[in-house]
């Protein structure tokens, strides 16, 4: 299950002031932060899609424990996680990516998954997170990119408001914390520089 998905953030925490977050790659001690974006993303943003049998026991010890973080500590050969923090090291959020997993022409990249705390969406975080997976799949000679997304991901406009183009529907495989499968939406984009900010008759980017 992959998409744009919200939570909330810590008891009496205040949005940090945008000049203050960076985005850059992952490391593991950034797993606590992101298996708690990710823990309240999907009590949130898939409360009444995933039975509450799943969503209300949930805890960042149990995502940890379920396998949460495998793609730092056993990487996929060309891929890539990055991470919203604030000067604080607070996690706001977290992208990954990497070679399509399901090869479709025109299509060899893939965002494999966007998580941002509900309370700084809209503010232009999870669009950065794309746009720094964006560059780095240029990076590696990669053209296009396409998301899966849950149908009734209440967040999947976002995709569309940067630009994918829906291509369809599919069942998704049953996921490791359970539910499933559900149906999901795919979105693509042909060009992935219009989503690293380069205009598309320039040289693909080999930097993030």
């Amino acid at each position: 299950m992959t998409g744009m998905h919200s939570g909330e953030s810590a008891a009496g925490a205040l949005p940090a002031p945008d000049g203050d977050v960076t985005i850059r790659e992952a490391t593991l001690g950034d797993l606590p932060g992101m298996a708690r974006v990710h823990v309240d993303g999907w009590k949130t943003a898939y409360r009444g899609i995933v039975p509450d049998r799943i969503l209300d026991p949930l805890t960042v010890e149990i995502d940890l424990a379920s396998g949460f973080g495998r793609g730092l500590t056993e990487p996929r050969i060309g891929a890539v996680q990055y991470v919203a923090v604030t000067s604080s090291e607070e996690v706001l959020g977290y992208a990954f990516g990497g070679p399509n997993r399901e090869p479709r022409p025109g299509l060899d990249g893939e965002l494999e998954a966007l998580y941002v705390m509900s309370s700084h969406r809209g503010r232009g975080f999870g669009t950065r997170l794309v746009g720094a997976v964006a560059r780095f799949l240029l990076s590696t000679d990669r053209v296009g990119m396409i998301v899966w997304v849950l149908a009734e991901n209440p967040y999947r406009r976002f995709y569309e408001r940067l630009g994918g183009a829906p291509l369809g529907t599919r069942q998704g495989a049953p996921h490791r914390l359970g539910g499933g499968p559900l149906e999901e939406v795919g979105y693509g984009w042909a060009d992935l520089r219009q989503l690293a900010g380069e205009p598309p008759n320039t040289p693909a980017s080999r930097s993030v």
